[in-house]
């Protein structure tokens, strides 16, 4: 992804609302009531502190930035979501085969990792494929959670990866590939909602 639209310094206030939203969550919960909830609470608070040194050290050293935040990208994307929707799941029915089923999304993030390290971004259709249906199956699982829960606040988590996951076309076409702000900020968005949901469950 290119330099994002905000400028460098706005990008570390960004990741530093992610950082805090991340720490602020992970206060909520238990490691046993609530560990994939937690991994989410982990792999923000991690790319954020990537985001804040790339900002303060990468920005003379283009090719490292590059792959840098292509790999927070695909994490950032792949990640949150699917680990959210297990825990979710497992407060509500269990360690059930729909519950482990969200874990497959490790197969598309090893071929995203693959494609912007080994590949560098080039002829990744079937990796950004996998992404896409990745991405949109959880949204859509997360939906129907919402639904058959009465959720708002699920309700409100799905909207934001909505929001999120096609927003970046959106902004992308005003700036190419300046969608990492919205990304970063939405994630930071989905993390509070995760800690407050998590909170109120008192499991």
């Amino acid at each position: 992804m290119s330099e994002p639209l905000s400028g460098p310094w706005l990008r570390f206030i960004y990741n530093g609302v992610l950082l805090g939203t991340s720490v602020m969550s992970a206060r909520k919960m238990d490691l046993e009531q609530h560990p994939f909830a937690l991994a989410v609470c982990v792999v923000g608070g991690v790319t954020a502190i990537v985001g804040l040194l790339r900002v303060l050290f990468a920005s003379g050293q283009p090719e490292e930035c590059r792959k840098m935040r292509d790999v927070t990208h695909g994490v950032l994307e792949l990640v949150p979501l699917p680990l959210a929707n297990m825990n979710l799941y497992l407060k509500s029915t269990g360690w059930s085969p729909i519950a482990l089923a969200h874990s497959f999304f490790i197969i598309p993030l090893i071929c995203d990792m693959v494609c912007c390290l080994a590949k560098e971004r080039r002829d990744c259709e079937m990796s950004d494929s996998l992404k896409n249906l990745t991405v949109l199956g959880n949204i859509v699982s997360l939906g129907f959670l919402a639904f058959v829960e009465r959720n708002s606040l699920y309700l409100r988590m799905m909207m934001v990866m909505v929001v999120v996951k096609y927003g970046m076309v959106l902004v992308d076409s005003m700036k190419e590939n300046a969608g990492e702000d919205l990304q970063v900020c939405g994630t930071a968005l989905f993390i509070l909602l995760l800690g407050k949901a998590m909170d109120s469950s008192g499991t």
